[in-house]
């Protein structure tokens, strides 16, 4: 199986290389429009080489569900061969926006580290795990808690101090011995400066929402057209809807 699929990605390599313009041009044209399958909605836009995986919202009036819950993935795609082509996230995909405050606070032989969230109602209490590096500790500090208290006999003297921060997702939805299509790790930034002294560091993550967590990662992913009216993608077959 595994000498299939490397066989077949080094074919996929090979006509990467040798494309014509003429049959990226075929293959734009043809394969615009909507496809669906089991409730999801795909629209390929062959004019701007972007497309967008919908599926339906609840129509429960008691369910609150966030503006962009329908949106499962969207982004760009290049063409492959006249049959294939490859998908890249949005560029908005990994922006994580924050802000890092740093100031003396309580006491100090103690660092502290507070995270603020968005209030979301899928955070339920424990779903993240919070990992620092400290510029001289060569060790990780882990914790599943918002709010971090550490000894500051833990963390040697550094010159020039920095902080750098990562969450884990503990349960994202991945289907077992299948591709996760969701992120497990959020790099939040890497080695922020602070200055020695300063022991009470609040995080406030801004667009971290429901839908920045469980937003799929199509990064690469292969989708097969037959020419036609059928794509092949994630083991689904999508029917090209009729106008």
């Amino acid at each position: 199986m595994k000498r299939l699929l490397l066989l077949i990605y080094s074919s996929i390599l090979f006509f990467k290389g040798n494309t014509s313009d003429s049959t990226i041009l075929k293959t734009l044209k043809n394969i615009s429009g909507v496809y669906k399958c089991a409730g999801e909605t795909l629209s390929v836009n062959g004019r701007t080489n972007t497309f967008f995986l919908k599926r339906p919202l609840s129509k429960l009036e008691d369910v609150v569900t966030p503006i962009c819950y329908d949106t499962l993935a969207k982004g760009n795609f290049k063409v492959l061969t006249n049959n294939t082509i490859v998908l890249s996230n949005d560029r908005n995909f990994f922006k994580l926006y924050f802000d890092f405050k740093h100031e003396k606070n309580l006491s100090q032989d103690t660092l502290y580290i507070h995270v603020l969230l968005p209030q979301d109602d899928a955070f339920f209490s424990n779903r993240f795990r919070y990992l620092f590096n400290f510029g001289c500790l060569m060790r990780q500090l882990k914790s599943d808690s918002t709010f971090i208290k550490i000894p500051k006999a833990m963390i040697p003297y550094c010159q020039n101090p920095s902080l750098s921060f990562l969450i884990q997702d503990l349960y994202p939805q991945c289907i077992e011995e299948g591709k996760c299509y969701q992120r497990i790790y959020f790099r939040v930034f890497n080695s922020l400066d602070f200055k020695n002294g300063e022991n009470y560091f609040t995080i406030t993550l801004k667009n971290f929402t429901e839908c920045f967590v469980e937003k799929m990662d199509v990064e690469n992913d292969i989708i097969y057209f037959d020419g036609k009216d059928d794509i092949l993608w994630r083991g689904k077959n999508y029917k090209r809807a009729k106008s």
